[in-house]
């Protein structure tokens, strides 16, 4: 590989950075927010202080960081182009770092940055990752400085603030940084003791206050218990995460997301291509001692975080691949060659080949169909008329896509109350067709006129419900709805076969609905 000047890599760095940015801002603005993204901006423009906003966030399982960044950006648009303005500024800003600092070649730093996850996964959806990208970027430059401790401190500690798997990285690129140190230190100044307490310090303030942030408050609906005893299925799954991160090539169909060209092999067979992964990067970063440990101790962190607790969808299982790119900075890059000689280089130049035709497709295919259809549901709702009865949303979290784009609440038949977003809390819960049938006959009558239902399925023909439309076609496709017009008068002539009992009397169980709310 030819050495750049500082000042190419710059020009470079920013070249690739703005390519990066104007490639990214026609697929947010096409992009329809779907439901944990609509729940994260309504949580914020609902909560007055920072303070009202820590409430919410107790029960989400996440970190603090982007929440706050969405905050400040709350204080200047209502809007959620706000939220996907600081998400754009933060994908940039890892393109950056990536392309100016990182240990490789030309080619591989583009093709890297055009990879499903930098380009798709963590782009032009709006969530935590993008900022974990980010500091996991800047962790690896700072564990190449000459002078590291204070910094890299500060952004492992930041770094354990965005998610769980955020923080498994963060203990892995500081387990590989330390013993790098260790390897090489006699060919390093030693660090300053005040420095090192400095960094030391950083990091575990971080790393507590990542804790609290990313232990959900006790009751929460979405958060599995733990699993301790042997599960052989389960440990399939876990295994088959590798795959999945480092061939992240989805099934060629509009609902793409979060599928894999494996998905219908047996579960075996994905685990064995698991495993054949691990096996191939511990080979790929043998030479490289720090790189290789850096990279088992977070896979390892990962894998058994998915057994006990959780296996996550491909954006969480894709923290593998930024673990395996930040081993390789760690480990000083892969010695990329222009002739291509070395059966490392040609490996690594595959899966970045993959991962770029991944994240070309998922682009496109993002840019073709909505990724969800609340906005579409909020338009039919308004078209027809139907905006000036009392709405049901269920489930709530993609009903939460509704409100967004309505500006209103809808009824949370198992909490009782009007909402705009989920609270995750023990009093949410799936109904089945009959139980909910029940609930919606119950606030049609205590509101005293029809009410329009908006369901993620479709409802077998009761005879009080009157279909009116559905949106369908999202890539996402719990978040197609069907739109029902439940009528008032039909309830008494379909009591006996709804099987509801007494429906309890005006304001006995929820808050009347007035169309200010």
């Amino acid at each position: 590989m030819n050495q750049e000047t500082e000042a190419s890599r710059r020009s470079f760095a920013g070249l690739l950075a703005v390519a990066c940015a104007l490639l990214t801002v026609p697929r947010l603005l096409l992009h329809e927010l779907w439901r944990d993204e609509a729940w994260l901006w309504l949580v914020v423009t609902e909560s007055r202080s920072v303070a009202d906003l820590f409430v919410p966030l107790q029960r989400s399982g996440q970190g603090n960081l982007f929440p706050l960044l969405c905050h400040l950006a709350a204080q200047i648009s209502s809007s959620p182009r706000a939220m996907q303005l600081v998400h754009l500024l933060l994908v940039t800003a890892a393109a950056f770092v990536w392309a100016r600092r990182a240990p490789f070649g030309r080619r591989e730093r583009v093709l890297f940055v055009l990879g499903y996850f930098p380009f798709y996964e963590y782009a032009v959806i709006s969530r935590h990752y993008a900022a974990g990208m980010l500091l996991a970027w800047l962790a690896c430059v700072a564990a190449r400085s000459r002078r590291p401790a204070p910094v890299l401190g500060l952004v492992l500690g930041l770094l354990c603030q965005t998610t769980v798997y955020g923080f498994l990285l963060a203990l892995a690129l500081g387990s590989g940084w330390w013993l790098d140190r260790r390897l090489r230190r006699r060919e390093l100044d030693p660090l300053p003791r005040g420095e090192a307490a400095a960094g030391l310090a950083l990091g575990l303030a971080g790393a507590a206050a990542g804790l609290v942030q990313l232990i959900p408050a006790p009751g929460t609906s979405f958060a599995p218990g733990w699993r301790f005893g042997w599960d052989a299925a389960h440990a399939a799954n876990v295994l088959a995460m590798p795959w999945h991160a480092f061939w992240p090539v989805p099934r060629l169909q509009r609902a793409f997301w979060n599928t894999n060209l494996l998905d219908t092999a047996p579960s075996l067979l994905q685990a064995g291509a698991g495993v054949a992964i691990l096996i191939l990067t511990a080979a790929l970063l043998w030479p490289r001692k720090a790189a290789l440990v850096a990279f088992a101790l977070g896979t390892a962190g990962i894998l058994a975080f998915g057994y006990v607790k959780y296996v996550g969808v491909l954006r969480h299982q894709g923290h593998l691949w930024l673990l395996f790119a930040a081993a390789l900075w760690l480990g000083g890059g892969t010695g990329f060659r222009e002739d291509r000689r070395s059966w490392r280089d040609r490996v690594l130049l595959a899966l970045l080949i993959v991962h770029a035709g991944a994240g070309a497709f998922a682009g496109w295919m993002d840019l073709r169909h909505p990724f969800s259809n609340g906005a579409a549901a909020a338009e039919l709702i308004r078209a027809r008329g139907l905006d000036r009865f009392p709405l049901l949303g269920h489930r709530e979290p993609p009903a939460a896509t509704v409100a967004l784009y309505l500006g209103r609440p809808l009824y949370s038949p198992s909490r009782k109350v009007f909402t705009t977003h989920p609270d995750w809390g023990p009093e949410q819960r799936e109904m089945g067709d009959p139980e909910l049938r029940c609930a919606a006959r119950g606030l049609a009558q205590r509101e005293g006129r029809d009410i329009v239902l908006v369901i993620n399925r479709e409802l077998p023909s009761w005879a009080e419900l009157d279909p009116e439309g559905c949106t369908a076609g999202a890539i996402q496709p719990s978040e197609d709805y069907h739109l029902y017009r439940l009528r008032v008068q039909r309830l008494a002539a379909t009591a006996q076969a709804a099987g509801c009992g007494v429906t309890p009397p005006p304001g006995s169980a929820a808050a009347s609905f007035s169309p200010g709310r």
